[in-house]
């Protein structure tokens, strides 16, 4: 029995599952029934591949093809062979104690050995290092589930020891300077970690936790993003950190402080990554799957209140099976953060997501200026995501697919997301399905989180050789759920340039009339306004995914203009989910010198006036040094000092949010 992996007792597990996650229930039964079938459709909640067409073998288990790529895929091959399909049939058999589920595993993991032998071929495909390492995770999970049937005779266990034993072997000579950095890594020597406990095997257990080490330490930035810039990514090197540490401290196994230390701020980072429900975003390789049952083992391991906030107050099926219904209490009990400022900055990476509250549906919005993030990286910079009462207005559109076609390409460049063009160009130009043969520099710039708003800026080197530095500046107003967005264009010579912004808007109902679209989703409506009328704007189709291998079509409005010299765009975004009617409206008003009563070009300076259900705010942006001798800036009747100034009429005086 494996007595210290994960949850103690899986006939508990299976009846909390059962009572409180129906739907994951019926999922995992779902699965196991197509498997007993031999029809393969990868939809686990963490599969990292999923797949929407099933591949259907014959009635005999050795028509299966173990090594097939449908559709010339060579992720479904992956997928495949990572056996994420045994554990769901030990789902069912936990949740249903139906023998055709226990059968089938037996017949398929037996089959699987018999004919998937590790060769230097296999080690290309069947056997990379990243699917034995996955493996032995879901091996090891099958075999606990299925550890009160008769199914695991001891021949074939001793079958399956073996074959794990060739796995260790295989995981502790794959290894170079890749696997130091890699996602790969941690993933192949969390494998190895696990079987060193299976095993008892000394050895195996600390070259695990020193490659472990290693690898998070270089992987993961001081605000504990994993450096490959996709939420997805950090999860799933997050979870395979995270379980080490658990059974690590269920067999009182003494880990690296550094090592558990990084895991908890990767924690901390994706509660700061994630929607307010849960959700991750779509950026670079990700797709849209709720992340909370992480958060729930970093709370639970960790008793941490900011982790408990994100996670919210229940278990979900994941954390059923890895620490049982005994601990939900304990989970329980820890207190949430009462307190505390709902905007997160992780700078390092250059992600910020800022909010209105703590609630499921608070407003949000997601801003990204930072490094690319290896081949899995999307060119992305100055892109925003935003939603509110859990519907996604403003989206990024993906990745849907790694094989090198048109759309993978599509969708890795910079039309494909919420953020500027120059003259028709591309500041990042995407090679194939992981390379680029030109990256755009980022310039983290400053944020600032305040009570009533706050501010986030950024800009990139991508046009510079055509003489133009994009930046963005974004102004959100939290009481409000409404946030100004400046695209701004400083150039040499005072050329002439063809600007764009592209906004790609989720699932819902969208009509433009004149420079305005109005957006309605199932409860959430958003209003996004553009406020310089020599601009054009398009309202077009384009693709998009939220899941691998799942293609769709959504709206995207398409702002233009073409100015001489220095330029801005501004929009204003309004968001809003309580089933009420709203009215907004904004204007550009101008901007002064309190004291020297000088008028200012919107070169230099630009305010917009909101009025919103009746009330009013004024932000001043101030585009450069303008004030030598003591003086202030008006609009309208507010002034005060600084380059970016919120004014209303409770605080008059105003906020500055950046100087």
């Amino acid at each position: 029995m494996l007595k210290h992996f994960w949850c103690e007792d899986v006939a508990t597990a299976a009846k909390a599952c059962l009572e409180n996650c129906p739907q994951d229930t019926q999922r995992s039964i779902s699965i196991a029934e197509d498997v007993c079938q031999h029809r393969f459709l990868f939809r686990d909640h963490w599969e990292m591949e999923r797949t929407n067409q099933p591949v259907d073998f014959g009635q005999q288990v050795t028509d299966i093809q173990w090594d097939c790529i449908p559709a010339g895929d060579p992720e479904w091959l992956y997928a495949m062979n990572r056996h994420t399909c045994f554990v769901n049939l030990g789902k069912a058999w936990q949740y249903t104690k139906e023998e055709k589920y226990a059968r089938k595993y037996a017949e398929l993991i037996e089959d699987w050995i018999d004919r998937v032998p590790l060769t230097p071929q296999s080690e290309e495909d069947t056997w990379r290092s990243l699917e034995a390492g996955l493996r032995c995770e879901y091996w090891l999970r099958a075999l606990k589930l299925f550890e009160d049937s008769l199914v695991v005779t001891p021949a074939l266990r001793e079958k399956i020891n073996q074959t794990l034993l060739v796995h260790g072997e295989y995981l502790t000579r794959k290894y170079n300077h890749f696997h130091e950095l890699s996602n790969w890594g941690t993933l192949q020597d969390h494998g190895l970690f696990l079987l060193g406990v299976y095993f008892s095997k000394e050895e195996w257990i600390q070259l695990a936790l020193k490659r472990l080490d290693l690898n998070i330490h270089r992987s993961v930035m001081a605000d504990g993003s994993q450096w490959e810039q996709s939420p997805m990514y950090h999860c799933e090197v997050l979870h395979a950190a995270i379980d080490t540490l658990q059974i690590a401290r269920q067999n009182t196994i003494s880990v690296p402080r550094r090592f558990e230390q990084n895991i908890l701020q990767m924690c901390q980072a994706l509660t700061a990554w994630v929607t307010p429900d849960g959700r991750l975003l779509c950026q670079s390789d990700s797709d849209d799957t709720n992340a909370r049952d992480i958060l729930v083992q970093g709370a639970l391991l960790f008793e941490d209140c900011q982790l408990k906030t994100a996670a919210g107050k229940d278990f979900l099926e994941e954390n059923y099976w890895d620490f049982g219904p005994e601990k939900l209490q304990q989970y329980q009990e820890i207190a949430g953060c009462a307190e505390g400022m709902a905007s997160s900055a992780l700078v390092d990476s250059g992600n910020y997501l800022l909010r209105s509250n703590f609630t499921e549906d608070s407003g949000y919005l997601h801003f990204h200026c930072g490094c690319m993030g290896s081949g899995h990286g999307h060119a992305d910079q100055l892109h925003i995501d935003a939603g509110i009462g859990g519907e996604d207005v403003l989206i990024d559109s993906g990745r849907y697919t790694y094989v090198d076609n048109a759309v993978r390409k599509q969708l890795k460049e910079p039309a494909a997301h919420n953020t500027t063009r120059v003259d028709n160009q591309n500041f990042t130009i995407c090679a194939d399905t992981w390379a680029y043969t030109k990256m755009a520099v980022p310039m983290k710039g400053q944020h600032s989180f305040t009570v009533m708003a706050d501010a986030v800026e950024g800009a990139h080197l991508g046009y510079l050789d055509q003489g133009v530095l994009a930046s963005r500046k974004v102004v959100y107003l939290k009481e409000w759920n409404v946030a100004l967005i400046c695209d701004r264009f400083d150039t040499q010579n005072n050329d002439t340039h063809q600007y764009e912004a592209n906004f790609h808007f989720g699932e819902g109902q969208t009509t433009l009339s004149g420079h305005t679209v109005h957006w309605k989703g199932k409860r959430a409506e958003a209003v996004l306004m553009a406020l310089d009328h020599n601009t054009t704007q398009t309202l077009h189709k384009a693709p998009y995914s939220r899941d691998y291998n799942d293609l769709q079509e959504g709206d995207v409005l398409t702002t233009s203009t073409q100015q001489e010299g220095f330029s801005t765009m501004l929009h204003l975004l309004s968001m809003d989910c309580d089933g009420k009617e709203h009215t907004i409206t904004a204007e550009k008003i101008p901007v002064s010198k309190i004291i020297s009563g000088e008028q200012l070009t919107e070169q230099q300076a630009q305010a917009v006036r909101i009025q919103k259900d009746g009330k009013e705010v004024v932000i001043l942006l101030c585009h450069q040094e303008l004030i030598s001798a003591v003086d202030m800036l008006q609009a309208g009747e507010y002034y005060g000092y600084g380059k970016t100034l919120v004014f209303t009429s409770e605080l008059p005086e105003g906020q500055c949010l950046s100087w």
